[in-house]
């Protein structure tokens, strides 16, 4: 499936794409974390609780699959610069109609979701920009780096709430990120569409049997570790960790996954190795925090948040790197494919996993989250082996 791609050495960098691409994924993923870091006080103004606000995260996940899975392969064909600035001007107004009109439920829930419109766009798209315009022996830690932005981002929402909440506010942090928009929408590189002629449709890409595969694995995966975020410091505090220290397990953890996928990207440039087999291994040895989890003691814990942030959700740079290298004409069309099928994963599961632990315990429910993890990893080497017959 390798192909060349048809830009030479000599047109390509590091930095301003990778920049570019990791500024555009900060920038569209802060509205969605400032939601929950704001999150008592965005309801105690509009006057809604838990319910509204898991069903504004979920719509806003059901929209960007959408449009992830309608518009991913644009940037192949008209080229990632015209179609990354349009994600950005869309979330900029998101972010500037949240800060100025979101003043109900229905209109925070409009807005988000025209957050996550943008999102559908950028991401495919700075997946284009990087296969097409980064030096090749780069493009491991390019996509490490964009994939760090999200993680970043979530970091950036938690300091925003003491620097900037009682100073300008929820709204105000949001009209903030929306004037961040423009610096982002200046440095994106022009660059052309990845190659000349026909390309693809999107039911001839789901035909290819390691997409299908990869997309089951990347579903899973998302269900089984985007549970963590929400649910990881309720079990801190089960097991006796006070708030304080069960907040700053999750972000210490944040910065433990940003330098896991630094240091994939690092050893996928320098090193020639089956991306996917690497991700399987990655998910599951990292599954076995799953298990810890259930035990709920501070060690166990502590030991598998280790596991979860340093190896179990390391993957994403390199589960992205793995399907460029494969797609070169139409690297936005494959990575939204199975994007898309991360999203629809990591919609489900916090609901699913909220209700098996309100209906049973958290033990059952982390017990669950392995069972996704397990699932994902072995749909990740199946898709491996799959990629290598092609080959």
């Amino acid at each position: 499936m390798t192909v060349e791609n048809p830009l030479s050495e000599s047109n390509r960098s590091f930095w301003r794409p990778t920049g570019a691409s990791a500024s555009s994924i900060a920038l569209v993923a802060l509205p969605g974390f400032l939601l929950g870091a704001y999150a008592p006080e965005i309801k105690n103004d509009l006057s809604f609780g838990d319910t509204e606000l898991g069903l504004i995260l979920t719509f806003g996940y059901l929209v960007s699959s959408i449009v992830m899975s309608t518009f991913g392969g644009t940037a192949d064909r008209r080229g990632p610069k015209q179609v990354l600035r349009y994600g950005v001007a869309i979330a900029a107004m998101a972010a500037f109609l949240t800060g100025v009109l979101g003043d109900t439920f229905i209109l925070l829930l409009l807005f988000i979701g025209l957050n996550r419109v943008g999102e559908g766009i950028i991401h495919p798209a700075t997946n284009s920009l990087i296969s097409s315009s980064v030096v090749l022996e780069k493009q491991g830690m390019a996509m490490a780096v964009k994939q760090s932005a999200v993680p970043f981002a979530t970091a950036l929402a938690g300091f925003a709430v003491p620097t900037f909440g009682g100073l300008i506010g929820w709204k105000g942090t949001f009209l903030l990120v929306a004037a961040l928009a423009l610096p982002a929408w200046l440095f994106i590189p022009s660059v052309s569409p990845t190659k000349k002629g026909t390309y693809s449709s999107r039911r001839e890409m789901w035909r290819l049997s390691h997409l299908r595969l990869l997309a089951l694995a990347g579903a899973f995966s998302a269900a089984a570790v985007v549970t963590v975020s929400g649910f990881l410091t309720t079990s801190a505090k089960n097991a006796g960790y006070s708030n304080g220290t069960a907040g700053l397990i999750l972000g210490l953890g944040g910065l433990l996954m940003i330098l896991s996928r630094l240091s994939w990207g690092y050893l996928a440039d320098r090193f020639h190795f089956d991306r996917f087999k690497a991700v399987s291994a990655s998910l599951l040895i990292g599954s076995v925090a799953f298990i810890l989890f259930a035990v709920e003691s501070k060690v166990s814990i502590a030991v598998g948040s280790l596991f979860i942030f340093g190896i179990g959700w390391s993957w994403p740079g390199l589960a992205l790197l793995g399907i460029i290298e494969n797609h070169r004409d139409e690297p936005g069309e494959a990575t939204a494919i199975v994007q898309t099928s991360i999203r629809i994963g990591a919609m489900f599961a916090p609901l699913g996993f909220g209700l098996i632990a309100d209906s049973f315990d958290y033990s059952y429910a982390w017990l669950c989250s392995f069972g996704a993890a397990l699932l994902g990893g072995s749909f990740m080497f199946l898709a491996s082996k799959a990629t290598a017959a092609i080959d």
